[in-house]
């Protein structure tokens, strides 16, 4: 698989589907962010183990979505600004530094191999809130909306393994997104192992996620994940390098 042309799907579906949903979005247009659109990286397309890194939705992205709209070249801006993250230092973000942990795991130390994503495609909003954007709850038109993206993204990009740092609340949109689903492995809220149509999946707790709500320190269910799915596909990484 080729970049550019992967890329000229994505970005086709992307065009279309936004344009088709402008009229559901037009009431928000100041309350919900830009879309979260995918930049796919040629590391990616060629990695012995496609992984793709599944948050809850931004915190901040890319201004409103009123301005997003206006842009003729909106999908271009969408784009740079995701790939402007790779090339950013991961901060105090546990997701961020999560993100890195699975490409030092599975793709080398590059970021820009593991597919970093987002169950919602816009965040939410609300000074009352401060600094949580949650947009699960938003409205059916953002929630169809995003299912359909992901859905879409998926099949395109044919992750080998898909990790989902959302958190239990956020079941409802992973299985919309994965409809047809054999569990491995679940202990209660805290780590689900299933497949769905050949992908190994995990969900767990988000990174940065308070560990008072887990059963123990969230980062070990995140090395639970590494171990387990480097067992799996162990021999197309005989030289793993060991995660931090």
């Amino acid at each position: 698989m080729v970049k550019h042309d992967v890329q000229a799907v994505l970005d086709s579906y992307y065009a279309e589907a936004l344009a088709a949903a402008k009229p559901g979005f037009i009431q928000h247009f100041r309350e919900l962010s830009a879309p979260f659109l995918l930049s796919v990286s040629q590391a990616y397309l060629d990695a012995p183990v496609r992984v793709m890194f599944i948050g809850k939705e931004t915190n901040g992205w890319c201004g409103k979505l009123g301005a997003f709209y206006e842009h003729p070249d909106k999908i271009d801006i969408a784009k740079a600004r995701y790939e402007d993250q790779h090339a950013r230092g991961t901060g105090n973000s546990g997701l961020l530094r999560q993100w890195k942990r699975f490409a030092d795991a599975f793709a080398g130390g590059d970021r820009a191999a593991v597919c970093w994503n987002n169950l919602m495609k816009m965040d939410w909003h609300r000074p009352k809130r401060g600094y949580s954007r949650t947009s699960i709850g938003h409205s059916a038109h953002l929630f169809n909306f995003s299912v359909a993206a992901l859905q879409f993204e998926i099949e395109l990009l044919k992750p080998d393994l898909i990790i989902f740092g959302s958190g239990h609340r956020y079941d409802r949109a992973l299985k919309a997104v994965l409809p047809k689903r054999e569990t491995v492995k679940v202990e209660p809220k805290a780590l689900w192992r299933f497949r769905s149509n050949g992908i190994e999946c995990f969900r767990t707790f988000h990174p940065d996620a308070w560990d008072k709500h887990a059963p123990r320190p969230i980062k070990e269910y995140y090395q639970k994940i590494i171990d387990t799915a480097s067992e799996v596909f162990a021999e197309r990484l005989p030289m793993r390098k060991a995660s931090t």
